[in-house]
């Protein structure tokens, strides 16, 4: 069975528009129709729960149309594609054997891949360290990753030399990585690294950067990282806005002084434990100093 990924190949979107336009117009007239999701549930489509989404975010010029869950109306759980809904799990999948390992977005079904992976799927297993990302524009440039017929992760990154989205005069110093995702049931597995792998082998010998704040997940791997590849640990750098030189710091650098303050706290909760007479005091000082605006005047009898 082939999937939408393997179908869209030579599709241009605006064929995919017309048949969703057409499809559209008719659902008033129709019988009534419903769609089965994974878990059996059947969902009727009507006029309530249909509705065209931008594929670009703020370029609405392209459109997907999508079917919402009647229990969230922010929830997409199908995308109609060429005269038929698919269920977004099914959006993921791929019959072609040779789409394994990270594969450069390129056709419009891998872009459609690529938008429900980052704004419907994230949203869907977000956790407390997850943020949203941007959508991502026509020409983007990210990877996805494959794994036994799925996508299951993608990254994507600003190519030196091109546009700031944020600063549109000027353009990047380095190649930076913004975004960078793996789904929750793959996590733990090494594919992170497999993913920054890729990158710096795709810039070999150049500064790189991945883009500010990174998270605590992101620092682990990178650790990982230089574990293995510890000459890389001079190319590796933490950026901000454009990463110009003095908008990014050597992510190693950056891991080192992170290891300096945990030991520091590690330091003083020794102390503290061990029964430092003047700490609980000088604490409840700081405390007190902090929380109003006249002076206390403390006496220890």
């Amino acid at each position: 069975m082939a999937f939408p990924v393997d179908i869209l190949t030579n599709v241009d979107h605006e064929t995919l528009e017309l048949t969703a336009e057409e499809y559209m117009s008719q659902l008033p007239y129709r019988n009534t129709e419903y769609f089965s999701l994974s878990d059996s549930e059947q969902i009727e489509v009507g006029l309530c729960n249909v509705s065209f989404v931008p594929l670009y975010g703020t370029d609405t010029e392209k459109k997907l149309l999508a079917l919402f869950s009647p229990d969230d109306s922010n929830t997409i759980v199908g995308l109609y594609l060429l005269d038929r809904w698919w269920g977004v799990e099914d959006v993921l999948k791929t019959a072609e054997p040779s789409r394994t390992g990270l594969i450069k977005v390129s056709t419009l079904g891998e872009r459609i891949v690529l938008y429900v992976l980052n704004r419907i799927v994230l949203r869907n297993e977000k956790s407390g360290e997850d943020v949203f990302f941007l959508c991502h524009c026509e020409r983007e440039a990210a990877k996805i990753l494959w794994e036994d017929g799925e996508a299951i992760g993608f990254y994507s990154f600003k190519p030196k030399g091109s546009l700031c989205r944020n600063f549109v005069t000027q353009c990047y110093q380095l190649p930076v990585m913004d975004t960078i995702f793996v789904r929750k049931c793959h996590r733990g597995q090494g594919h992170a690294i497999k993913i920054l792998e890729d990158f710096v082998g795709s810039f070999r010998n150049e500064y790189i950067g991945l883009k500010f704040p990174l998270s605590e997940a992101i620092y682990k791997v990178c650790e990982k990282y230089f574990s293995r590849y510890p000459a890389d640990k001079e190319l590796l750098w933490e950026v901000e806005k454009i990463g110009s030189p003095f908008q990014r710091i050597l992510i190693a650098n950056r891991l080192q002084k992170l290891k300096l303050k945990e030991k520091d706290q590690v330091v003083s909760k020794l102390n503290f434990d061990e029964g430092d007479a003047t700490a609980p005091m000088e604490i409840e000082i700081t405390k007190i100093q902090e929380t109003t605006e006249y002076t206390v005047e403390i006496v220890v009898l």
